[in-house]
């Protein structure tokens, strides 16, 4: 049995997905991500592979192999990472080589975002048929995705749909790309909890949480509902400007921030609505069914990665 795997490495976790020759899934698995050092990332990951394959009742030698998402910036034609600060690798670190000689697999590497857009497209392919599409992420940071013709573009320096480090307001704060007010520096989930904190009353007297603030707004607390509203206007924005640069079939927004659920969705479906009564041109350009959020349940970034893994001459890996 030929069986490739999908990993998506995270700062605090790392998740696996392993399926069979039909894209079968066959076992999961998520272990904490150990970034003390380089080659503790490495052995933590092979730990997360080997324990999917436990789950499934498979052995490492039905391998053939694997795709992996991490943050930061990637080099998928050399395998090498850099300045993914959550993994502690900020010189570029040859990762890919790394896991093929732990792993005895091919590897294909991506960054993470970009993996989730790949697994966004298969998704949302499943329900339309599609050849284009953008996956706005919104979590810790805020970043984009894009699938072009059917294929990921990265762009000429890797920095495709990097719009979370766009300003949005001049006037707004301080972004840690040292430009003020980036999107991300306005509407991402640390954006959100730093606009409540000291401004909403802290009835547990622990620090306002992004998911508490979103389910207090909910809950008609007003200054949420504030820091809500206007963190939807902004990304809003966003998606009128991946559509705009990019005329993609549809944008699919993820990430943490999102799995507030209808807290995340009513504001921004009625941002959009908003900016659409202003004008026909974006009436045209966003109607509401082109932008579709992706389910809870759906891991865009492991199934992203089993895609992304290459399939290889079974006979030449055996050698």
């Amino acid at each position: 049995m030929t069986l490739r795997i999908g990993l998506d490495i995270g700062g605090t976790k790392t998740a696996a997905l392993l399926v069979d020759a039909n894209d079968r899934p066959l076992g999961r698995a998520t272990h904490p991500t150990d970034v003390s050092s380089p080659d503790r990332l490495v052995a933590g990951t092979v730990s997360v592979v080997d324990h999917a394959l436990r789950n499934a009742g498979r052995s490492r030698d039905q391998l053939i192999a694997a795709g992996v998402g991490v943050p930061g910036q990637v080099d998928p034609s050399d395998g090498t990472v850099r300045l993914a600060v959550n993994l502690n690798l900020r010189e570029p670190y040859p990762l890919r080589q790394a896991l093929q000689d732990a792993l005895g697999v091919p590897v294909a590497l991506e960054n993470d975002v970009r993996t989730a857009a790949w697994g966004a497209f298969h998704w949302a392919s499943e329900q339309e048929p599609l050849n284009s599409l953008a996956y706005l992420s919104i979590g810790t940071g805020i970043a984009a995705g894009l699938v072009l013709d059917g294929q990921l573009y990265r762009g000429a320096h890797g920095m495709a749909g990097e719009i979370g480090h766009i300003p949005i307001d001049p006037a707004g704060p301080r972004c840690i790309c040292g430009a003020y007010g980036c999107l991300e520096a306005l509407a991402a989930g640390p954006a959100i909890a730093a606009q409540a904190i000291g401004a909403i009353p802290n009835e547990g007297g622990q620090p306002l949480s992004t998911a508490r603030v979103y389910q207090l707004a909910a809950a008609g607390q007003p200054v949420a509902h504030q820091i809500i509203e206007r963190a939807a206007s902004y990304l809003s924005r966003a998606v009128y400007l991946l559509l705009m640069a990019y005329d993609v079939d549809k944008v699919v927004i993820g990430g943490g921030v999102t799995l507030a659920g209808a807290a995340f969705e009513r504001p921004l479906r009625a941002a959009m609505s908003a900016m659409r009564a202003d004008s026909p041109l974006t009436a045209s350009m966003m109607p509401d069914e082109k932008v579709v959020i992706i389910p809870p349940d759906y891991n865009a970034g492991v199934t992203g990665a089993v895609y992304l893994a290459p399939v290889p001459n079974v006979e030449e890996i055996r050698k």
